[in-house]
């Protein structure tokens, strides 16, 4: 009975200390701030990123809204645009490999089954039509057959589509896309699967689409019968993705069609296009182009779209916000009639009076031909003979179809270094890297406005416009001048009872003076976005040329400020930053970022960025044990747990730079910040 008694006490004196010290209030958010939810309103998240998106749409027109201003931005901007594919620089063009398995006879034309290699080991499944009768060499056109279903790949349902370019002419090469081909890889990593190493990698399965179609470009030139001034890519849904971005891309192409596959970012944001789409609907956007960049891009070369008006996918408030720009960009060059539209009733789809239009308009500004096209009717050769490598369920060879973003975008290798001053020239060269590259699109200033305040310090902060995150402290104020301060980064359904204060009891050491802050970054509380939520502004933070991740990053650099230009901090010589998981790499960003931070505690933290947080390309520059040796020697890292061992590349790093003492494992935030270096 006296145990319990005594038990019970201790308890009420622990909870009586804990209210005296502010580390505990009966309102967690503090006089009722709503400091645990105010991180996770989807109503301002939303508004943000469309604010953002008609910001991107307006910055990206300013830098080619005159012919003057195109002519001088046009390489650069084409650069940037294969950068944001994962092309820049162009794989090496390798021997194709190409291979006939067979050609079908039709009355007016042949059919070609055929293979070839993109890259090394990548295979690309494709028809060849060509016509019977006319003589060579014959115009020609790339046609992207979307996303279709098919054992022996999407190719297969095209064939009507098809046969009437071969008809009127042309040689057609129907070409199938990743994951709807005879052998497997992925466009829907994101949608899908949750590769979010994507994120990191800079990668997009339209790179390899585009790289596709370019080396069909290369074997279409191979071709004797092949006229390779008159080439024309067209293609429905994903092959209108493919007929934007490889116009763009590949100047080759005289005549650019794409059908069902066109909307401005801001339509993309606005009407959450990214719950449909696979993800080679979309460019990295880490430059922030939108599509009339594209259109910028492939002008004065002649651009066709075809749209429904009743497309769920594409619906006409985005493709025709594009149409407009397209007309201006063609007007500069006095071709306004070169840029048009052929737009018919109906959903999602490429219609047979669009496909007749398609080949009038190459005729038109290929042959300078002016003739009516009307589409016939096709005898279908069964799916199992237009199979190039025996379709889906086939033995095929040795490839690396599903493991393309490996090699189109490899990850970089962390070289290690024999001089401190070898390091420090590599360090600023990755500095520059990482602002340029990575966190480019980050807010150049840091300046939180403080929306509202409560008790215990809590506030709610506004740092990008119309987000609020929240905020709570514990300042002493009767204990003396606060010698150092610590900021932790809260993880997904943290409060603030059941967080840093489980790390920072003091005894059995000493704690000097110290404020104690709480920050929640967007999407963080104590509770959390669901999954549906979460993706979503992943994927549409890709399409503004950001991260959900590097959004959080500027958040904590928010909350820093905060910290340091409140009064009490006038005498703070030590800032450290606290967080678990990937939390806990953003506070090593954070601190790298910040030169204030001098010391980041790190609770069982993501060991590559493969595994988070995600910032766009990163893994083209460095990986985290990399990053964190950035940090050496002016900040410590302390690791709580086990994944010390796998950070020894940091650990030689900070060797080599003299601070291998500012490299330690603790057991709990109080000792890291009241045990001296070791």
């Amino acid at each position: 009975m006296r145990t319990r008694r005594f038990i019970r006490g201790l308890i009420l004196i622990v909870f009586q200390a804990l209210l005296a010290c502010g580390l505990y209030s009966r309102s967690a958010a503090g006089a009722g701030l709503e400091v645990g939810k105010v991180s996770l309103d989807t109503g301002r998240m939303d508004r943000f990123l469309e604010a953002e998106a008609l910001k991107l749409g307006r910055e990206a027109w300013q830098r080619f809204d005159s012919r003057d201003k195109l002519e001088g931005e046009k390489e650069k901007l084409h650069k940037e645009f294969l950068f944001m594919l994962g092309l820049d620089p162009l794989p090496e063009r390798t021997p194709l490999q190409a291979t006939l398995v067979r050609t079908i006879e039709r009355r007016d034309y042949f059919i070609d089954v055929l293979y070839y290699q993109s890259l090394p080991g990548f295979y690309v499944t494709a028809n060849l039509y060509r016509p019977r009768n006319g003589k060579g060499p014959f115009p020609a056109v790339i046609w992207g057959p979307g996303h279709g279903g098919g054992v022996y790949g999407t190719k297969t349902g095209r064939q009507g589509n098809a046969a009437l370019w071969a008809r009127q002419g042309y040689i057609c090469l129907v070409i199938d896309p990743v994951q709807a081909a005879e052998i497997y890889g992925l466009h829907h990593g994101l949608a899908g699967y949750d590769q979010k190493e994507w994120y990191s990698r800079g990668y997009t399965p339209m790179g390899i689409e585009v790289w596709n179609a370019m080396r069909g470009v290369d074997y279409l030139l191979s071709r004797k019968d092949v006229d390779g001034k008159k080439l024309t890519i067209t293609g429905v849904s994903g092959g209108g993705h493919l007929s934007w971005m490889a116009g763009a891309a590949d100047p080759r192409f005289t005549v650019v069609q794409p059908a069902a596959g066109t909307a401005d970012v801001f339509t993309h944001i606005h009407r959450n296009l990214q719950a449909m789409h696979c993800d080679c609907a979309y460019f990295v956007n880490t430059y922030r182009h939108d599509w009339p960049t594209l259109a910028a891009l492939i002008a004065p070369r002649a651009l066709l779209m075809h749209n429904s008006t009743g497309d769920a996918y594409y619906p006409p408030e985005g493709y025709l916000a594009v149409l407009e720009k397209a007309k201006q960009i063609f007007g500069f060059y006095g071709l306004a009639d070169k840029s048009d539209m052929c737009e018919v009733p109906g959903p999602h789809g490429y219609k047979q009076p669009q496909r007749e239009k398609a080949v009038e308009f190459s005729n038109r500004w290929l042959l300078g031909k002016k003739k009516e096209v009307k589409e016939l009717p096709v005898e279908e050769v069964p799916a199992e003979q237009l199979g190039a490598l025996g379709g889906i369920c086939a033995n095929h060879p040795a490839n690396i179809n599903d493991r393309v973003h490996e090699i189109l975008v490899p990850a970089v290798e962390l070289r290690s270094y024999d001089s401190a001053q070898a390091w420090e020239t590599r360090r600023e060269e990755l500095l520059q890297q990482l602002r340029e590259k990575v966190l480019r699109n980050l807010p150049r200033e840091v300046h939180p406005v403080n929306k509202m305040s409560g008790e215990h310090d809590a506030l709610i902060l506004e740092t990008e416009t119309g987000i609020e995150i929240g905020m709570v402290s514990s300042v002493p104020r009767d204990e003396g001048p606060v010698q150092s301060a610590v900021l932790y980064i809260a993880s997904p359904g943290d409060t603030w009872q059941n967080s840093i204060w489980g790390f920072m009891k003091p005894f059995p050491l000493p704690e000097k003076p110290t404020s104690k802050h709480m920050v929640f970054p967007r999407g963080i509380g104590d509770e959390q976005w669901d999954d549906v939520t979460l993706m979503k502004y992943e994927r549409d933070a890709l399409t503004l040329g950001r991260t959900l991740d590097d959004m959080r990053l500027y958040d904590i650099l928010c909350a820093i400020e905060s910290i340091a230009t409140d009064a009490s901090f006038a005498g703070v010589k030590e800032l450290t930053l606290v967080g678990k998981g990937q939390l806990a790499i953003l506070a090593a960003y954070a601190a790298l970022l910040d030169s204030r931070v001098t010391r980041v505690v790190l609770h069982s933290p993501s060991v590559t960025h493969r595994d988070g947080p995600y910032f766009l390309n990163v893994l083209r520059f460095t990986d985290t044990p990399q990053a964190l040796a950035m940090l050496a020697p002016r900040c410590e890292l302390a690791f709580l747990t086990h994944e010390i061992e796998e950070f020894n590349y940091t650990r030689d790093i900070y060797r080599l730079c003299g601070a291998e003492s500012k490299f330690r494992r603790c057991y709990s935030v109080t000792q890291a910040l009241n045990l001296p270096a070791q």
